[in-house]
């Protein structure tokens, strides 16, 4: 298991390295802002003001920790280091979170750093495990070899920190199975940071350290008792120990509100495993991704690496169980969490993502593979290392025809099959889309598609319809501060152009979904990806009919659940439904409310009747046309001449300020005049 790598495989692993650190670098600049990047600015923003990492519906209800919320899913370590990084480099001021391009590219560098951290903690276990710096150097290659790894490093803020701190403990902890007296406060170092890293951005997490440190006290009864020396093992329980000590009164010194509570990390583990309410494929979806999103050799090699660490941990308990114990530790970070998570059937989406920090031990493990074929076949070393190469070279070729989507990669089997799969979830293909985006009219990012108005979701997607709203917003995506194109196009001083007829919007549609049959494609970010054009995300100019408003309008949602498209037909620009299940709020300073008037509004005046509360500096226009409005304690009255229609009702600020708008029904109703 210790033949020592052929000269080339190690030129080969150095050259995938710089092919993956330059693509990582390159690519941190020019992908987009990702779908959690301007969420986890709103939680920072908070987390200074109100001493919450949370959103500012969650914030507004006193730092509610329901689990609809993700409250406790998140912590804001990796946050705050990056918030740290843009203080630096000059881009934030300490008090204020900046959402200019300039400081979304610092923050995607800054993640290209900690993966950088995690990458070097893999090569650092592969050096312990095998004693050999060359074999160190392969770890490396294995991992920006993987497209997933890569990929995710440009700006991946959450998955990436936990992966790499998660990699750092597991070093540290074998480092501290064999103690020394030299080198003590590192090891005791790079297991607070690798701590702190990973649960202070993902609470949850405390599970694996538990796990780690469990596995390394049971190895260290199992030396005890092999060498009947206690010496050497008391000071590794007083390194451990005091790194756990010091990581927890770290992580509670900065967010008290959750890890100075064990009962909040408790409540983190369940909320993490389903808070989208067991919303995924089922017990197939760990295996079919692991097949699909994996290159084929590599996959080939960590199957032989994994067989080869776990014969080796049983087999030498006895004999050698420090050994034992450090493959163990590697095998816990491939396996544990993600077998848990398959047998809880746990809420996992976007691919493997979510468990990505398996990643660097399973490179560790894929280089296990490499040299125990080396070992085998020792008068076969040129093949042998030339198939280890390839399978370093061929991901790396594929990353380049995908750069900088990688994470997209799906390998030639499932290819193969024709299977349509998910392209960019994460939008970061936008900013290469915005040169074809027109300035005449309201974008939607990601809209909800449903088969017709009143279903969702689509079964058929050739028959799918794009809402005029994404998930829970209708907000225009060129001034949403939670959607990708604001920053930019903020940046770029583009127009808010407002002439298209009212009844079309634009949408950018992600993940290579079909085109919805109300709209017609303009433009698209394409990749290729082995044998298939793959689309990234595309642009699209769609229709939507107004809605008749027959006997009124209720603005309500099941608890957990986003509004049925059929309401938020009537909704179509600049409402959100985040904090009430029962009403809709302007989150700007305008909102409009489309609808069909009934056939009795065209002989005779009609009035439009809003439940809800408004404030007084409420202007409003009906079909662009200024009209008085009767604005009641908790009624607006709009007036509606006879023989209106179509309605297109817009509600401004009058004095540029949030509307403060919130509408929980809408009717109309003759007033009998006209």
């Amino acid at each position: 298991m210790t033949a020592r790598p052929p000269r080339f495989l190690v030129w080969v692993s150095a050259g995938v390295v710089a092919a993956g650190v330059t693509m990582s670098v390159v690519g941190a600049l020019r992908t987009g802002i990702s779908w959690d990047e301007p969420f986890h600015v709103m939680r920072l923003r908070n987390l200074f003001e109100h001493g919450w990492f949370s959103v500012d519906w969650s914030t507004d209800a006193g730092g509610s920790i329901a689990g609809d919320n993700n409250t406790l899913v998140y912590g804001p370590v990796m946050m705050l280091l990056l918030h740290g990084l843009c203080v630096l480099v000059g881009v934030e001021d300490w008090n204020a979170v900046a959402t200019s391009p300039t400081a979304y590219d610092v923050r995607h560098l800054g993640v290209v750093i900690i993966g950088l951290v995690g990458t070097a903690a893999a090569s650092g276990i592969t050096r312990i495990l095998l004693r050999s710096w060359s074999w160190a150097a392969v770890t490396a290659g294995v991992l920006f070899a993987l497209p997933m790894w890569t990929g995710h490093v440009m700006f991946n803020i959450k998955d990436v920190p936990v992966a790499s701190g998660y990699t750092l403990m597991t070093l540290a902890l074998l480092a501290m199975v064999t103690p020394t007296q030299a080198r003590r406060s590192w090891r005791v170092t790079g297991l607070v940071l690798g701590a702190v890293l990973m649960v202070g951005t993902r609470p949850a997490m405390w599970s694996a350290l538990v796990l780690g440190v469990a596995i390394v006290g049971c190895g260290w009864m199992v030396i005890r008792r092999s060498r009947a020396a206690e010496g050497e093992v008391r000071p590794a329980w007083g390194e451990a120990l005091t790194g756990l000590a010091a990581a927890w009164a770290i992580l509670a010194v900065i967010y008290p509100n959750v890890f100075a509570h064990p009962s909040m990390l408790l409540r983190s583990a369940s909320q993490s495993a389903s808070f989208r309410e067991n919303d995924a494929w089922g017990y197939l979806y760990i295996p079919f991704h692991l097949a699909a999103q994996f290159p084929l050799l590599l996959q080939g090699l960590a199957a032989i690496g994994l067989w080869v660490a776990i014969r080796a941990a049983l087999r030498r308990q006895d004999r050698d169980p420090v050994l034992s114990t450090q493959l163990t530790l590697v095998l816990a970070q491939v396996l544990a969490l993600p077998l848990l998570a398959f047998a809880k059937n746990s809420d996992l989406y976007n691919g493997l993502r979510q468990l990505l920090f398996a990643s660097p031990a399973w490179a560790v493990l894929v280089t296990l593979g490499m040299a125990h074929l080396l070992g085998w076949a020792v008068h076969r070393t040129r093949l042998v290392g030339g198939i280890a190469a390839l399978s370093l070279v061929l991901p790396v070729a594929d990353q380049a025809t995908l750069f900088p989507y990688q994470y997209t990669y799906f390998n030639p089997a499932l290819d193969a099959t024709g299977a349509h799969v998910d392209s960019d979830y994460w939008r970061t293909s936008v900013p290469e889309l915005l040169p074809a985006i027109p300035t005449d009219g309201q974008v939607i990012c990601g809209p909800t598609r449903s088969t017709q108005i009143g279903q969702s979701p689509a079964d058929d997607e050739e028959a799918t319809i794009a809402g005029r709203y994404s998930s829970d917003s209708s907000v225009d995506c060129r001034v949403d501060p939670l959607g990708p194109l604001s920053s930019p196009w903020t940046a770029l001083g583009l127009p808010l152009g407002d002439t298209l007829p009212r009844d079309e919007f634009y949408v950018v549609i992600d993940r290579d979904h079909a085109l919805p049959s109300n709209c017609t494609q303009l433009a698209s970010v394409t990749r290729h990806r082995h044998w298939r054009q793959v689309s990234m995300t595309y642009l699209a100019r769609c229709r939507l009919a107004p809605s008749p408003i027959g006997d009124g309008v209720a603005f309500v949602r099941p608890e957990g659940e986003n509004m049925a498209p059929a309401l938020w037909a009537y909704a179509p620009e600049g409402w959100v439904m985040r904090e009430t299940a029962s009403a809709i709020d302007a989150a700007g300073p305008s909102a409009s409310l489309t609808f069909r008037a009934p056939e009795a509004c065209r002989r005779r005046a009609c009035a439009l009747e809003l439940r809800g509360e408004a404030g007084p500096d409420l202007g409003v226009a009906l079909n662009d046309v200024p009209v008085p409005v009767d604005v009641k304690a908790d009624e607006v009255t709009v007036p509606l001449p006879a023989g209106v229609t179509a309605a297109w009702v817009t509600f401004t600020s009058t004095t540029g300020a949030p509307l403060g708008l919130r509408v929980h029904t809408i009717r109309v109703i003759p007033t009998g005049v006209g």
